[in-house]
């Protein structure tokens, strides 16, 4: 018997949102281009009774672009060449002037015009062969596919996940359970975690068979079976709308909506903005954040260059917050320091000038962290990408913070940190060992062992590192840092964490630990090589650290190492100290 042809076939629907006309939706390249390999038209169409237009052509290449490649290995001259064929279907959404949301108005308030402008609007955009490449950016709905499958899929059902773990340094990976499974499979993280794409089964009322679950596909777009007749499509776009406004599959899969990565140009312009207002108040919500990926690949680093700036000589060692916002702040106003901050980069230096090979140009927003909340939404700036948070998620991420605070500092009576006025801000001795000094002190006076600068190097392990800054009886290991801002703090939480791992699984990493309590006078019975209480010291000029004034990012990464460490059964405290100016 013949197999019954279906009805429906798989296509990649956009939702495309604040459009002024159907056109704006198609790149300007597509639409008018002085290129002659590219031919392409459009026409109103109707589907069903709803008027819509389609956009579709080719792009030719006498040659392909490898032929070139070929021809240097071979000295063949291949004249061969490719077609590549698109097409796109714009349908307005039904009643989109009435269903924009409020974070789609705000994005399109400041557009200018005379106020006879037309209406803005939503619309579906089903793509075909190359036409995703066709659509202009700027108005794809970011994540609409995303939380379609969120709203729609078998919560133990999900089959594919990408994700990047938001951190010093991003991590972005991409699992697969052919079989199907549930979030927790996958070792998603609630904190921190930014999935980017979903594939599940699930259903979706009147698309597909009701009896069988269907694969759905959801990123920016959406990729599901949808009907090839006129009519019925149209009622496929309006279940699509529908399950748009339903709950979360689960309250697990409603974890995956509490980050996002902002996308739309103009929410991030408005938000870069917002940054440079700070950065002319001179707000201390803009700090440091050393971009750890590349200083660490580079290498040791012995001065520095501000590129786009009169800067000649290299500076000595890592910039500081007022090297890099100072040449921004020499502009008269927003657009002329915005257009600065985009412009300027750090170059690094093995020495103290520049005849070492320097490193790539680091944008200057790579170094920086910033925090602001607009219209009700948390953002955050890190690794120059915005991010923004549901208010729910920022709630819980705090209440979780002042849980781990309220415990304590373990320990009372931290002496404070002192900062020593040096003339001229030369660097000296005193100055460059000011951490170590104080993790003495600490010693001193807990009657511990400071281990600052003393590395171990276990078997496999690529790179010394510290057991902890101060070592003390009965499992308590001690790391400390001054936290300028947000990258130092979830820096010094991952060392942490990486030692305490290794030290509580690595026979050989507790065997070099012992070596080095022997080595450096310790007593072996009045200490122990596996942590049972990790204390995280974070020092802060003039003023304690509090719950509230961690950096989001910083709060993200503290509530996931503090899950982590209670997982190894090794117990976290914070412990806030404060760094004061000592006389000359």
């Amino acid at each position: 018997m013949a197999r019954k042809q279906s009805n429906e076939a798989r296509m990649t629907l956009y939702r495309l949102v604040g459009l002024s006309s159907n056109d704006a939706a198609i790149r300007e390249k597509y639409r008018d281009s002085n290129d002659d390999s590219y031919h392409y038209s459009h026409k109103t169409v109707s589907v069903g009774d709803t008027e819509a237009v389609l956009y579709w052509g080719t792009v030719e290449r006498d040659r392909a672009s490898w032929t070139t490649t070929v021809n240097g290995l071979t000295k063949e001259d291949l004249k061969v060449g490719n077609i590549t064929a698109s097409a796109v279907l714009v349908i307005p959404q039904a009643d989109a002037d009435e269903e924009m949301s409020d974070a789609e108005s705000d994005d399109n308030s400041d557009s200018e015009g005379d106020g006879n402008e037309e209406p803005l609007f939503s619309a579906w955009a089903i793509t075909f062969g190359m036409g995703f490449q066709m659509l202009e950016q700027h108005y794809i709905d970011p994540g609409f596919g995303r939380r379609v499958a969120i709203r729609c899929a078998t919560p133990d059902g999900l089959n594919a996940l990408s994700k990047t773990t938001l951190d010093e340094r991003p991590q972005m990976v991409r699992s697969t359970i052919p079989s199907g499974g549930t979030l927790r499979r996958f070792g998603f993280e609630e904190l921190g975690d930014l999935v980017t794409r979903l594939v599940a089964e699930g259903h979706v009322e009147g698309i597909g068979d009701p009896k069988k679950p269907m694969k759905v596909r959801g990123a920016d777009s959406l990729n599901i079976p949808l009907s090839k007749s006129p009519k019925p499509l149209l009622e496929n776009l309006d279940q699509i709308t529908t399950v748009l406004d339903k709950e979360p599959a689960s309250p697990e899969l409603a974890a995956l909506e509490h980050l996002s990565l902002v996308k739309d140009p103009v929410a991030k312009e408005r938000l870069d903005y917002s940054l440079i207002k700070a950065i002319g108040d001179k707000s201390d919500q803009v700090a440091l954040s050393y971009p750890y990926e590349i200083i660490d690949d580079f290498g040791q680093v012995g001065s520095f260059k501000i590129i786009g700036t009169r800067q000649r000589d290299p500076y000595d060692y890592l910039p500081a917050i007022d090297d890099l916002l100072d040449p921004i702040r020499e502009e008269d106003d927003e657009e002329q320091r915005l257009k600065r901050l985009d412009r300027l980069s750090v170059i690094l230096y093995k020495s103290s000038d520049d005849t070492d090979v320097g490193s790539p140009k680091i944008p200057i927003k790579k170094w920086l962290t910033f925090q602001t909340t607009i219209d009700g939404k948390r953002y955050f700036l890190q690794n120059n990408r915005w991010y923004v948070m549901d208010s729910e998620y920022v709630e819980t991420v705090q209440r979780q913070v002042e849980n781990i605070f309220d415990r304590g500092t373990y320990f009372d009576n931290l002496p404070d940190w002192p900062i020593y006025e040096i003339p001229n801000d030369k660097d000296t001795e005193k100055k460059a060992n000011a951490e170590l000094e104080y993790n003495k002190a600490i010693a001193k006076k807990l009657n511990g062992l400071c281990l600052d600068q003393q590395l171990i190097r276990p078997k496999g392990s690529a790179a010394g590192i510290e057991a902890c800054d101060v070592l003390l009886p009965n499992g308590v290991f001690v790391h400390v840092k001054h936290v300028s801002s947000s990258a130092p703090a979830s820096h010094l939480l991952a060392q942490s964490l990486v030692a305490t791992d290794l030290l509580r699984t690595d026979e050989d990493a507790q065997r070099l630990l012992r070596e080095k309590i022997k080595s450096i006078g310790g007593n072996l019975d009045d200490y122990e090589t596996k942590p049972r209480r990790v204390v995280i010291v974070m020092a802060k000029n003039d003023e304690p650290i509090t719950a509230k004034s961690l950096f989001t990012f910083t709060k993200i990464n503290l509530v996931r190492h503090e899950q982590q460490l209670a997982s190894m059964d090794v117990k976290l405290n914070i412990a806030p100290v404060v760094r004061k100016k000592q006389p000359k």
